[in-house]
Order: C-alpha cells, then sequence, then structure tokens
C-alpha cells in the first residue's frame, strides 16, 4: 500500500473538508498524520485541539507526529510515497516558499523533498488572490510542489479567498506521484 504524509495546518474553517479527505483517502494510502503547532494547540470555534486530534486518531490507522524530531527522520530514511498538506494555510505556504523549516510540517516537507517526493498543496486561503498569491505562483515553478485544484468560495463577501477542490484530491495525488500537475488548477468559482 502507498505511504501519505497528510499534514494539517491551521485553516481552521476546513477543517470538516480536512476529515472527509482523510476518510476517502483511508483505504488507499497508509497514512501518518502531522498537525503544525497550532493545529495542536489552539481551541478555536470550530473545534477544539484535544477533541480534533482524537477525532483523527480514530479515523486513520496510523501515527500523529507533533516534533520537528519526528519528521526530521524521513529524510534518512525515505518512509513516504507523497506528501499532502491538507489543508494549507497561507502562512505554511509563505514559509515553504521561502525554506522556512521551523514545526513538524515544514520539516517534513524538507525531508521529503531531499528524497523527491512529490509535496501536494490542498490551498485555504482568504487572500490567495492578493498578498499570499506570490507564494503560491513561486511555489507552482518549483520542482516537487503540485497544487490541488482550486476554486473562490464566496466572490462576493470574499473576492480574495480561493479553497482547494476536496473532490479532485485523488487525482492530484495520482498526478503528483507521475511527477505531472493535475489540470485544471483553477477551477472558477462556486455558487454560495
Amino acid at each position: 500500500m502507498l505511504k501519505l504524509g497528510f499534514c494539517i495546518t491551521g485553516s481552521f474553517c476546513s477543517m470538516d473538508d480536512m476529515r472527509d479527505v482523510l476518510n476517502d483517502l483511508k483505504d488507499d494510502y497508509e497514512i501518518e498524520v502531522f498537525l503544525t503547532p497550532h493545529v495542536q494547540e489552539m481551541d478555536t470555534r470550530f473545534y477544539h485541539a484535544k477533541e480534533l486530534k482524537e477525532m483523527i486518531t480514530k479515523e486513520i490507522d496510523g501515527n500523529i507526529h507533533l516534533t520537528i524530531q519526528e519528521a526530521e527522520i524521513y529524510g534518512p530514511q525515505k518512509k513516504l510515497d507523497v506528501v499532502l498538506i491538507y489543508p494549507c494555510d497561507a502562512n505554511t505556504l509563505c514559509k515553504l516558499d521561502n525554506g522556512i523549516n521551523d514545526n513538524v510540517v515544514t520539516m517534513l516537507v524538507k525531508s521529503s523533498l531531499r528524497n523527491q517526493i512529490p509535496i501536494v498543496l490542498g490551498v485555504y486561503s482568504n487572500d490567495i488572490l492578493y498578498q499570499s498569491g506570490k507564494n503560491l505562483i513561486s511555489l507552482m515553478g518549483k520542482k516537487n510542489y503540485y497544487i490541488v485544484p482550486m476554486y473562490q468560495d464566496n466572490y462576493k463577501e470574499k473576492p480574495n479567498s480561493m479553497i482547494a477542490c476536496k473532490e479532485k484530491v485523488k487525482e492530484t495525488l495520482k498526478c503528483a506521484m507521475n511527477h505531472q500537475q493535475y489540470q485544471p488548477v483553477m477551477l472558477g468559482y462556486k455558487e454560495v
């Protein structure tokens, strides 16, 4: 069975979508989960951190990694076939684009890129068509980065916002493992 590193970053409004994707992939992949410190520690109006970790643990038959040290070994030991960051928030986009390595997710990406492992980004950002868009475009031009197709989720009230299309994750992962970008990347908008 293929091995997937499933990384979860702090786009808190997207945790229900994340859980849908996680459940959709668990029959096809052996999954190891990596949580940024924000996801590990912050209680939000969507989920309490402890409750979210417990739900994830129940939904997968795999490990949850919380520290930089746990992710670092994925460099010398090639243990994954593909990495998915879902959701990938704008903060993580910026760190990846600029080579900032300060948490378990960014360390896993660094370790995986050492082994030419595809990195798939399921972006959720309220400003992707504004300030954080430059990081997305830059990463799209870098080797081994692939993007889950995106759409504007609420163009009337949040015109700079786009989110990953959870229905396109499986196809994007398959393409990425063949070192191809699933197309089209930009899907337009979803009526709200």
